[in-house]
C-alpha cells in the first residue's frame, strides 16, 4: 500500500489550531507488519541548495502544558486564518501561549487525515488555558476554525515532569497517534517496550510519550487517542529495518491486539 507524499499540525487554540479520520487498526495491521520501504520521508534537499534549518527546541518544565496541533488548510481559507491569527493569538498570548516550532509532515504513512503540519504551543499551567478558554471573546473566535482548515486535531498534555526535545534537520522523525481497544489496553505497550531495543540499533530513540492528552477537533470524533508517540531516527529505513528484527516479529501481535486505530506520519523540519 502507497500512500501520497504531503507538502510542509489538545485543551483548546490551545483547543484551536488543527485533525481527521482514523483508519481501523484490525483493517491495517497487515499493512503495518509489512516491510515499510516505501514509508520513508522524502529525501533532503542537497547542501548546495538547501539554506541553514534552525533546530526545534522545547524546554518545559513540569506544570506547563505542551500542545501538539496537526492542521489540513483550506485551500481557500486563507482570508479566514489570518483573520483567526489576527483575533486568537493576541488574547492567547496574554495568557502566556507561544508557539514552539513545526514540523512539516513528509509522508502520510497511514490515515485518511491528511495535515500539512505538526505544530508545537505551550501554556504555563492548566489555569492560563481555562482562563482563555472562559475569554468571552474566544467562542466567536473558535466558531470560525471550518473556514480556515478542514481540520484541527488538538493534543494537550499537562507535563509531570520536565521535558527537553530538540528536532533536528538532520534527523528523521515518526509519529503515530494511537487509539487503545479497551479490551486490550495494555498491549500497545507491551509493543513498544518489546521492540524499543531492535529501535536502538536501528537508529531510533523514544522521544516523548503524550499519554492519555486531552484531544480536540471540529471534523472528527471526538475520542481521543491512548497515546501520541514521537521517535527520532538516524536514518529514513529505520523502521524497515526494525520490521526485520526477532523483537518485531514477536511483538507485532500486541501491536494488532492493542489498536483500534492508529495514524502515522513521517516529520522533519520544513525546507528552507
Amino acid at each position: 500500500m502507497t500512500f501520497p507524499l504531503r507538502p510542509s499540525y489538545a485543551f483548546s487554540l490551545a483547543s484551536a489550531l488543527t485533525l481527521g479520520l482514523a483508519m481501523p487498526a484490525a483493517a491495517l495491521a497487515e499493512d503495518h507488519a509489512k516491510p515499510q520501504s516505501n514509508a520513508q520521508p522524502a529525501s533532503a534537499k542537497s547542501a548546495e541548495t538547501a539554506k541553514p534549518v534552525k533546530d526545534v527546541v522545547i524546554e518545559l518544565k513540569a506544570g506547563q502544558v505542551l500542545q501538539v496541533i496537526a492542521s489540513q488548510v483550506r485551500p481557500d481559507g486563507a482570508a479566514a486564518r489570518r483573520a483567526y491569527a489576527q483575533t486568537a493569538f493576541p488574547i492567547a498570548s496574554s495568557f502566556g501561549f507561544a508557539p514552539l516550532g513545526t514540523l512539516a509532515v513528509k509522508q502520510q504513512v497511514v490515515s485518511d487525515f491528511e495535515p500539512e503540519a505538526f505544530s508545537f504551543f505551550s501554556w504555563p499551567s492548566e489555569e492560563a488555558v481555562q482562563s482563555f478558554d472562559n475569554h468571552p471573546d474566544w467562542p466567536a473566535i473558535k466558531a470560525t476554525r471550518p473556514a480556515a482548515w478542514n481540520e484541527l486535531k488538538v493534543y494537550s498534555d499537562t507535563l509531570e515532569e520536565d521535558l527537553s526535545l530538540r528536532f533536528r534537520p538532520d534527523k528523521y522523525y515518526t509519529v503515530v497517534a494511537a487509539w487503545f481497544d479497551p479490551d486490550n489496553p495494555g498491549d500497545y505497550d507491551r509493543y513498544l517496550t518489546g521492540i524499543e531495543s531492535a529501535v536502538e540499533r536501528a537508529g531510533g530513540r523514544f522521544i516523548y510519550k503524550m499519554r492519555e492528552p486531552s484531544f480536540e477537533a471540529h471534523a472528527s470524533a471526538l475520542t481521543p487517542p491512548g497515546q501520541v508517540t514521537f521517535v527520532e531516527w538516524d536514518r529514513p529505513d529505520g523502521f524497515a529495518e526494525v520490521q526485520k528484527s526477532d523483537e518485531y516479529l514477536a511483538n507485532r501481535q500486541y501491536f494488532a491486539s492493542g489498536l483500534e486505530r492508529f495514524e502515522f506520519y513521517w516529520l522533519g523540519l520544513p525546507d528552507a
